[in-house]
């Protein structure tokens, strides 16, 4: 049942207002064909407006089944309007840009109704008003009477109780209107038809009631109506409170149900575009604006951070993170380095030069070692691989054993070779310098053990080349052109070694020296070439000699290649494992960095040999079954134990040049005893000497001595500076020694130096204990030479504890030493698989040794202090330092271009709102066909989506294009070629999101001011 209860309606105009309803009351059968006639402006289109649920009264009630809609929401409005009202326009009011077809489907879309029902039940209403076959036609391309029959479709699509129609046929001429009027009559017959128009013939012909309405009020009812009918949709009682509630949830479910879908919104504002293509092109293209500059930054960024990761893999591949046995303690150098940059003299004198004496503390520092427990750290590594697998490219063991290989006839050492001994006595001591202090100098290194990698960054030379598919095979390392220098073949035997002796002769003698420039060798030449390995312990025979431990009786062994050299050749060719060069590689072009250090490339499966060998070496398994016996001559293994008496003697064996840079402190810190008070100093006296050459200096010194030396005279001063030794020949001795000694203080470093050095030699023996208190006091950072150490000793001032620290740490700067269980193992090359001499990690990328990194700690934090493995990665921490500059520089840009995306947006939220301004009328349309206020938004938000999608993919096409000359220009200015500039897949697809998302914002204004459109004004704008 509809009815209207003095219902009035007023409207506000500035500060007037306009009663348009005075109190209007009519009941409506369920259904009946009722007019409204009346002049313009007596309220007919407010009275249906209202009834429409189009407008709002301003008093009274309107009755829907008995219930009041002073209680509905917006939600139920849209409902009413969906459900229950058909609306049919004078003026038809169907949207432009879609089909016939969507027009009328539009009200069962936001009735939820699915896609194929629809469609149906749309093409059915259609032809029951005639127009079965227009329905791709656009409104636009219809006479008026088909528009106006696509518009009664359209009401009656969704089967409402009331139709309304509003001037149906004032647009129409007269043969079209009597269409259209029986088209109505014919609806009117199961439904309740409230029609208002100006013809009152139309009216009087087709209408079973006539309304007539003046200024507002009813003035005539030609069938009135005061009965109470069956109701319209179903009768409902006064709701209780639980039915109120109940209501309220069923209406919220109907309004989620018959929502505009989102993809119909699309439909909408597609088809709107699509009507705009330039202006629709031309915004989209602005918005891409700053979509293109974040583009190509990003662009150019993963081309740069493309060619940087390659250069870290090849780099990663070169430098390993690398844990030593044995390791110089950088972490200690590094707090040096710290501490004495932030050393600071209080109150400087500006008219002075200070001394800053550093270097002491550097260089202690930079002769710290720390050792690690490789053993169980290799074991750690091996139980708990699979957590760092996937962040490796291989895990590289180095142990120390020297490959012993000789050319194929035997006659030449190749490694550890032996080309220092052919290149004359100014070179002959160098390759045992070089064994001595760790270095190596070999063209035989192992490669990586990952294949892949390293066809990576080689490429095989020649047909017949082919990499190493057995352990005795190897391959030639050769330049990019195909080079290899002259000194690798005087190390492989190519060329002979004797000829180096002469030719070292003519370099350093300007004499005349042909080139091998123009030297060429066919790949023949060495394809095939063969040498002869062994393990060191091989050349150890036994010499007949024996020796007895716990009634068990060995030989001895002796080195054949000391007391039987010329046996050496045939021993070679009859025991060693033959290697055979099976391939020639060079690095591929573009490769920044090669893992393989040496000419000759073995693999990973030659060193398992030797160490297969080591564990069955006869030798090495008896020196380690007597381990307090030397194998060689059966002695056992004793360490000399110097006292004051005979530590002269300990100092000649000693390399003092490593010894006079390091603070005494730091040698006596290591056996535990306190040392505060004993932070003693001198340098080598010989070496001041030198230094004080400068005039400056010896002028300088000369005032600070002047005090307490002024009967000496000038002469005297000079002599002595300029030689410490001529301080014999100076007069009264005592007194003179008595004043420097109370000098001493406020010399520098220098100049104590000399002076101490000086007083040692001549001073009379009174005067040592007050030298030695002297010294005591406060004399930091000072080195010292054989004279200052030997007076430590003999004056007594060491305890115990430290006087063996002292005579340990000079022990380890003898040349050779005594033999030890340990110097014996290594000079028989032995060494296990599982206790390697360092572990090379060749991590994938960073993020992976980050991964090892974490791995390392994980197995730091799960063992004591002893067992801690430190290490330090400088070459990591450069280049990680590089990406992050490349990273910060690429955020930077982005920000800044990230303006432009702002601008575009406020541009695209200023476009969206001509939209509404374009769309208003559309906007009527659809909220008298039951769209919400949200639909109305969302049909806005996704023309905003719309225009964003399109704005990203023209940014990322012209980004694909312009990459394209950016590679080019890249290449001719850089040189490089691998900087490709080229934008990731997953920053393509962000950044289309990114701008959608940005559009979507920027339309959410406009889309709010859309949906709060008044339905009526917006009907009536054009």
């Amino acid at each position: 049942m509809l009815k209207l209860k003095n219902i009035v309606k007023k409207y506000i105009t500035g500060d007037s207002e306009v009663l348009a309803l005075g109190g209007v009351s009519l009941n409506f059968r369920r259904n009946e064909f009722v007019s409204i006639l009346g002049a313009s402006g007596c309220g007919k289109t407010t009275m249906l407006n209202i009834i429409g649920g189009l407008d709002r009264y301003t008093d009274g009630d309107l009755m829907i089944n008995g219930r009041s809609t002073k209680e509905f929401l917006d939600r139920d409005w849209d409902h009413y309007r969906n459900h229950s009202i058909g609306f049919v326009f004078q003026s038809y009011n169907l949207i432009p840009h879609q089909s016939v077809l969507s027009n009328v489907e539009l009200a069962l879309t936001l009735s939820g109704v699915s896609k194929a029902e629809r469609r149906a039940r749309a093409i059915e209403a259609l032809t029951k008003v005639g127009l079965g076959d227009q329905l791709d036609k656009r409104p636009s391309q219809m006479s008026g009477g088909q528009m106006q029959r696509v518009a009664i479709a359209r009401a009656l699509v969704n089967n409402p109780e009331i139709l309304l129609a509003d001037e149906p046929t004032g647009a129409l001429d007269t043969t079209t209107s009597v269409q259209i009027m029986e088209l109505l009559k014919e609806v009117a017959r199961d439904r309740l038809v409230i029609m208002v128009t100006h013809n009152p013939e139309l009216a009087e012909e087709y209408s079973t009631r006539i309304v007539r309405l003046r200024d507002g009020l009813v003035v005539d009812d030609s069938d009135p109506f005061e009965g109470e009918p069956a109701p319209i949709i179903e009768a409902e009682s006064e709701p209780t409170k639980a039915e109120k509630k109940a209501q309220k949830k069923s209406a919220k479910k109907k309004a989620k149900k018959n929502s505009m879908s989102f993809f119909t919104a699309l439909s909408l504002s597609k088809n709107n575009l699509l009507t705009k293509k330039g202006r629709t092109i031309l915004t989209s293209f602005a918005g891409s604006i700053g979509i293109i500059g974040i583009a190509l930054i990003l662009s150019i960024s993963n081309g740069i951070q493309g060619y940087i990761d390659q250069i870290q893999e090849d780099t990663l591949s070169t430098y390993p993170l690398t844990v030593n046995r044995e390791d110089t303690d950088l972490s200690a150098m590094m707090s040096a380095m710290t501490e004495t940059s932030q050393m600071k003299i209080e109150n400087p004198d500006p008219n002075k030069i200070y001394v800053d004496d550093s270097m002491g503390t550097m260089m202690s520092a930079m002769s710290a070692t720390v050792k690690n427990d490789l053993k169980s750290f290799k074991a750690y590594l091996d139980a708990n691989y699979a957590k760092i697998a996937d962040s490796v490219s291989d895990i590289q063991y180095t142990y120390d054993f020297d490959l012993q290989i000789y050319t194929a006839d035997g006659k030449t050492r190749l490694n550890p070779t032996s080309i220092f001994d052919n290149m004359g006595d100014a070179f002959s001591g160098m390759g045992e310098l070089m064994s001595m202090s760790g270095s190596s100098f070999s063209v035989f290194s192992e490669m990586i053990n990952n294949q892949e990698l390293l066809e990576q960054q080689y490429e095989l030379v020649g047909e017949n080349s082919h990499w190493p598919t057995n352990k005795n095979e190897v391959v030639l390392v050769v330049g990019k052109n195909n080079e290899i220098s002259a000194m690798t073949l005087y190390m492989l035997g190519v060329l002979p070694q004797e000829e180096l002796a002469d030719i070292m002769t003519k370099l350093m003698t300007g004499g005349e020296y042909t080139s091998l420039h123009n030297k060429e060798y066919s790949l023949d030449d060495f394809l095939g070439m063969e040498f002869y390995m062994l393990s060191t312990s091989d050349f150890y025979l036994k010499d007949g000699g024996t020796y007895t431990v716990d009634g068990a009786t060995y030989p001895t062994w002796q080195d054949m290649r000391e007391y039987n050299p010329s046996a050496v050749q045939n021993f070679v060719t009859a025991n060693g494992t033959k290697l055979t060069i099976s391939g020639i590689i060079r690095p591929r072009p573009g490769v920044s960095a090669t893992s393989i250090s040496g000419a000759i490339g073995y693999t990973k499966g030659l060193t398992d040999l030797i160490l297969d060998k080591n564990t069955k070496s006869e030798i090495i398994n008896q020196q380690k079954a007597t381990p307090n016996h030397n194998v060689l001559d059966g002695s056992k293994f004793e360490r000399v134990k110097y006292t004051k008496d005979n530590f002269r003697d300990l100092i000649k064996r000693a390399n003092m040049q490593k010894f006079y840079s390091i603070p005494l402190s730091m040698l006596l810190s290591q056996s535990g005893a306190d040392s505060s008070n004993l932070i003693v100093t001198a340098r080598s006296l010989a070496g001041f000497i030198g230094m004080m050459e400068d005039d400056e200096q010896r002028v300088l010194i000369a005032e600070l001595l002047e005090k307490a030396t002024e009967t000496m005279g000038e002469a005297g001063v000079n002599m002595l500076l300029s030689n410490p030794e001529m301080f014999n020949f100076l007069p009264d001795v005592s007194l003179k020694t008595s004043n420097l000694i109370s000098l001493l203080p406020a010399l520098s470093d220098t100049q104590r130096s000399i002076v101490v050095g000086a007083l040692l030699s001549v001073c009379d023996p009174t005067y040592v204990t007050e030298l030695a208190d002297e010294i005591q006091k406060d004399l930091p950072n000072w080195t010292f030479s054989e004279k200052i150490l030997m007076f430590l000793v003999e004056s007594d001032m060491l305890t115990p504890e430290q006087f063996d620290s002292l005579e340990a740490m000079i022990y380890d700067l003898v040349t050779t030493k005594d033999a030890t269980l340990e110097s014996n193992l290594k000079l028989l090359g032995d060494a296990e698989m599982a206790d390697p001499a360092s572990i090379n990690f060749y991590a994938k990328d960073f993020e992976s040794k980050e991964r090892i990194e974490a791995f390392i700690q994980e197995y730091n934090d799960g063992v004591d202090e002893t067992k801690k493995i430190e290490y330090t990665d400088l070459m990591g921490l450069l280049m990680s330092s590089i990406s992050i500059i490349i990273d910060v520089i690429s955020y930077v840009l982005i920000a800044f271009v990230s303006i432009s995306l702002i601008v575009s947006s406020i541009m695209i939220g200023i476009i969206t709102y001509i939209s509404v301004l374009e769309r208003t009328k559309e906007i009527g349309i659809l909220r008298s066909i039951g769209a919400s206020k949200k639909d109305i938004s969302r049909v806005f938000n996704a023309e905003t989506l719309i225009v964003g999608f399109i704005a990203g993919l023209i940014g990322i096409l012209a980004t694909i294009l312009l990459c394209l000359p950016i590679n080019a220009i890249i290449r001719v200015l850089s040189g490089v070629e691998g900087v490709r500039a080229s934008l990731p897949v997953v920053a393509a697809i962000i950044l289309v999101a990114i701008s959608m998302f940005l559009t979507f914002i920027a339309g959410l204004i406009p889309s709010r001011l859309a949906s709060k459109k008044d339905p009526v004004e917006a009907l009536r704008s054009e």
